[in-house]
């Protein structure tokens, strides 16, 4: 059953076999594991239940609904925002479905560094091929590549650079494009579609709206979750949700499992929990095209441009970029202006084209509980990774030009404009500093690093916490590093291997 912990009567005692907190990729497959190998299982999730019906395809309704913050949530000197999704399904409710594997050279570094002895290679291999067949991936025919992807292949061309089509894990797509706000049409193979109806199945009883306040232990073991339910209408709390259970696995993202961890006063002798957060800061260009693009329409990502990514050596070029556009109002508040000039470049909104340029980043940030139900994250970027940015945002302005843009727009401040033939290397000297240039994360991860020294990590390579009995983690928090690529399929494969590694518990 689906309960709603926003109507039901409070406070409220719950016992289970485990107590899973978020319903996202992770935590779904957790959930679904543990229910289906017979233990009694109780979801905890902070956003809403939510079905194809109720995704009207509206920002200003399905932003609030879909993403943490209504899609505002920033480091807490505004500098990066980082978009995070919450409800029954988290981010995969929100996230346009791009599907790729860690590098194994990555993968590789981790076994020997991390001491992984329970994930090698050959592991994650297996782990994969299972959620890839479960999720029905397969790569996008080139039929369903809309104009604004094609531009970009057809830039990649121009210049030479290495590029191609990527896979998604979607079935019966109409091509919408209105991935980012929920799927109406219910074609995407993910938490809420395809795990969470079978953990439901198996027994496993889900609250919606009902958000994890502390891990209760006692004497190194956990004994249960103190919970709120929390008011359609303010999102503030409205009552208790007491849950009793031998076993936790928090599944609440990269942010919220480690202020989760740190506020319920959970024991970390290396002190890792909350100290290597990841996001894949993000720079974005713009292109304004003759012809129109419309590239709202159609499958949002389906090509991708990797000549400025080398994941095989830590010290090579360490930007993807991909195509990256937005619905109105997102664009909105994109472009530079106000008044008549900002009017004047909307009014080009189906003649604009963006591609982002996402790096796999060395730096580490930070993130701490703020109070009951808050996070604060500390994170800008390094010389280091400043530097990949800028030559990301300079590969997008090249891209959108040999494509056959008139001119390029970079948000900065001021707003930079270029005409066709205008020399952009003075990008790669730009001074990026804080509030300069528009940076955006939609992947944190690396913020409760697995390892099997429990001297050095909080959480093994099974998902068990080292210092807590009981106590398991399974979401992107657990990669030791950045990995560069969409981490979806790799969170769905770590929930699979924890769930089984947890009902053998």
């Amino acid at each position: 059953m689906i309960y709603d912990a926003g109507t039901l009567a409070l406070p409220l005692q719950v016992k289970a076999d485990l107590c899973v907190i978020g319903a996202g990729a992770g935590g779904a497959m957790v959930a679904m594991v543990a229910a289906e190998a017979g233990l009694s299982v109780v979801v905890l999730e902070a956003g809403e239940f939510l079905t194809p019906a109720d995704m009207v395809q509206r920002e200003e309704v399905m932003f609030p609904r879909l993403y943490w913050d209504s899609g505002g949530r920033t480091t807490a000197d505004r500098a990066v925002h980082i978009h995070q999704g919450k409800g029954v399904g988290g981010s995969t409710l929100h996230n346009l479905n791009l599907c790729k594997r860690i590098p194994a050279s990555i993968r590789a570094r981790w076994a020997v560094e991390r001491r992984l002895e329970h994930l090698p290679v050959s592991a994650w291999d297996a782990l994969y091929e299972e959620v890839e067949a479960l999720l029905e991936v397969k790569a996008v025919p080139r039929a369903q590549w809309n104009r604004h992807n094609q531009l970009l292949e057809a830039g990649c061309k121009a210049l030479g650079w290495r590029g191609g089509g990527v896979s998604h894990n979607r079935t019966g797509c109409v091509g919408s494009g209105f991935c980012e706000v929920g799927c109406a049409y219910d074609a995407k193979n993910n938490a809420a579609k395809v795990l969470v109806p079978r953990a439901v199945k198996a027994g496993a009883e889900v609250v919606a709206r009902c958000q994890a306040v502390r891990v209760r232990h006692e004497g190194g073991r956990v004994v249960g979750v103190s919970a709120v339910g929390l008011a359609p209408e303010t999102n503030r709390p409205r009552g208790e949700v007491m849950v009793e259970a031998p076993r936790v696995c928090v599944a609440g993202s990269a942010t919220s499992t480690p202020a989760l961890l740190l506020r319920s006063g959970v024991r970390d002798p290396g002190g890792e929990t909350g100290m290597g957060l990841r996001i894949h800061p993000a720079l974005v260009a713009a292109g304004e095209f003759d012809e129109p693009v419309r590239a709202w329409e159609g499958i949002p990502q389906t090509y991708e441009c990797t000549e400025l990514l080398d994941l095989e050596r830590e010290d090579g070029p360490r930007a993807w970029i991909i195509p990256a556009f937005a619905h109105p109002v997102g664009t909105a508040t994109l472009l530079p202006g106000h008044g008549g000039s900002h009017r004047s470049l909307m009014r080009r909104y189906a003649h604009l084209a963006a591609f982002t340029a996402m790096i796999h980043d060395h730096t580490a940030g930070q993130v701490r509980p703020d109070g009951d139900l808050g996070l604060q994250i500390e994170y800008w970027p390094d010389a280091g990774d400043r530097r990949e940015m800028l030559r990301g945002v300079h590969g997008c302005a090249k891209l959108l030009f040999a494509a056959g843009a008139r001119r390029v727009i970079i948000p900065s401040r001021p707003v930079r404009i270029y005409e066709r033939g205008d020399a952009l290397d003075e990008l790669l000297a730009f001074d990026l500093t804080r509030g300069s240039m528009d940076v955006t994360a939609v992947h944190p991860m690396a913020s409760v690093p697995m390892g099997d020294d429990p001297a050095v990590a909080a959480v093994s390579s099974e998902g068990k916490h080292h210092h807590v009995e009981g106590l398991w983690v399974a979401d992107g928090s657990l990669f030791p590093t950045s990995i560069g690529v969409p981490p979806q399929m790799s969170i769905y494969a770590l929930g699979l291997h924890v769930g089984r590694a947890l009902a053998r518990s």
